[in-house]
């Protein structure tokens, strides 16, 4: 693999980059430090000057994910200022994050840690907070007494399954296929009909 060189004080910000170029070809259980290293352009012994091991880079990898879905979502919702089109945008964000960075979805999601750092969970919180805030907006848009915690629990629920569902298997695609309708299309009409429910 090429390696990126990096000036003298930036290997950090090295390693960053190598390890998200890396999560945009391979499965998280895939890479190791020493690839990491290599496309770094430094040392494998470097690394550790920085990270005592591979599951503290990708743990910061995965508080780097949670931060972009946030924002994604967050401008998806804020672009709309109908709060039912903004709902529906909203949701669509998580599936286009997770479809088009399965590696990320499965750090973020799929990854079993004994303790999480104080950075990830503030990362966690402030993607779940985008989702609860935008509930209540709609919500009240709508007049509905739902409680917004379980209303964000369910459109959770939905659009993470979803993404689980495309990422693990054909059958969206194939399903989507049989209706003549992409599968990003066929997740905006699932999406719609939930939120009239």
């Amino acid at each position: 693999m090429r390696k990126t060189a990096y000036h003298h004080g930036d290997l950090k910000n090295a390693l960053y980059k190598a390890c998200h170029r890396l999560l945009k070809q391979k499965d998280p259980k895939e890479i190791s430090l020493r690839s990491v290293a290599e496309i770094a352009g430094t040392s494998h012994a470097a690394i550790y000057r920085h990270f005592k091991d591979k599951d503290e880079l990708l743990e910061v990898m995965a508080a780097f994910g949670f931060e972009k879905l946030a924002n994604a979502q967050k401008k998806a919702f804020e672009k709309i200022k109908h709060p039912k089109e903004g709902f529906v945008a909203l949701g669509l964000a998580y599936i286009k994050f997770a479809v088009s960075n399965p590696s990320y979805y499965k750090l973020m999601f799929q990854t079993k840690r004994t303790k999480v750092s104080l950075n990830l969970r503030r990362s966690q919180i402030r993607s779940y907070s985008v989702l609860l805030h935008s509930c209540k907006v709609y919500l009240d848009s709508v007049g509905k007494k739902t409680n917004p915690k379980e209303y964000a629990m369910m459109a959770w629920s939905l659009v993470h399954g979803y993404s689980n569902l495309v990422i693990e298997t054909d059958f969206p695609k194939t399903e989507a296929g049989s209706m003549k309708k992409p599968v990003l299309v066929l997740a905006e009409d699932i999406l719609r009909r939930s939120v009239d429910l």
